[in-house]
């Protein structure tokens, strides 16, 4: 996946982007052993466009706070976008606060279709993925609809940096 993303639209999601699977309960019976692949190819062609949508609505970095499996993270880097999963959902409320996205839970809409509204997307200047000591971080650079500073602290240990963060608090 790149890096860095200029001019970065942002999708924030609070679902899963792997293979789609039916829910707990639901059987399949398959009389012919030949269409057990079928159902598998449908599985995939479902993960393929969900992200297409998402991607075509102009989403060029895409946060979950769920998973993304690897099937998903081909297309996306096929795409050029970045694709980041697994993000806190309090780290991604603030996000979509910053950027002026819409956090989204299901893409279904009352009809039963899947759809991803270009509105949703939020906006920054620049996504970009850089090294801080051992660490790697993301950081969103010129949002748009506010303003938000934050400041790393490294220190030699924990001890150190509960100190800076008692000074700094008083």
């Amino acid at each position: 996946m790149p890096t860095e993303i200029k001019n970065a639209k942002i999708a924030c999601l609070d679902f899963n982007l792997n293979k789609f699977r039916l829910q707990l309960g639901i059987q399949v019976l398959v009389d012919d052993p030949k269409n057990i692949e079928k159902i598998r190819q449908k599985e995939c062609d479902v993960l393929k466009q969900r992200i297409t949508k998402i991607i075509q609505a102009g989403a060029n970095v895409i946060l979950t706070s769920m998973g993304i499996d690897d099937l998903a993270s081909k297309y996306m880097t096929e795409a050029g976008c970045i694709g980041l999963r697994r993000v806190n959902k309090g780290d991604l409320a603030r996000i979509a606060k910053l950027t002026g996205a819409t956090v989204i839970s299901t893409m279904a809409t009352p009809e039963g279709e899947e759809v991803f509204d270009p509105s949703y997307l939020g906006e920054c200047d620049e996504v970009v993925e850089e090294a801080v000591g051992d660490n790697d971080f993301v950081f969103f650079k010129g949002c748009k609809k506010s303003t938000a500073c934050t400041i790393i602290l490294r220190g030699a240990n924990e001890y150190m940096l509960d100190e800076v963060e008692r000074y700094f608090s008083n």
